[in-house]
């Protein structure tokens, strides 16, 4: 993207991705993307890959990532071809950055037929 762009907080668009979880593109150009995940309490998002890296920032609330609790303020980096699980109790929003495109198809139907 070449231009400068503003996405106000109240003219976002969320897509639902999961039970009690939505995002919300920032940014999406080719296979990069920056976005919001929003989590509600007691939700889970499934086991799903990478391919490239993926940053994460915890703008509020609590998240468990694999083995991983991470807290408000939290950064999380996981390596290409990672695979991983979210899952909060109170709720959370999330600052998703990626290089590349998820690789979510496969994974999720494997993680549906194994909860």
């Amino acid at each position: 993207m070449n231009k400068i762009y503003l996405i106000r907080r109240n003219e976002r668009d969320y897509i639902q991705v999961g039970s009690g979880v939505s995002m919300s593109y920032l940014r999406k150009e080719a296979d990069e993307y920056s976005l919001v995940l929003k989590m509600e309490p007691g939700s889970r998002f499934p086991m799903h890959g990478h391919h490239g890296g993926e940053q994460i920032y915890v703008v509020n609330g609590r998240v468990k990532i694999g083995q991983y609790e991470l807290n408000e303020g939290d950064y999380f980096f996981t390596p290409f071809n990672h695979t991983q699980t979210l899952e909060t109790e109170e709720g959370c929003n999330l600052l998703v950055c990626s290089a590349k495109k998820v690789d979510a198809a496969h994974h999720f139907s494997q993680a549906e037929t194994t909860a």
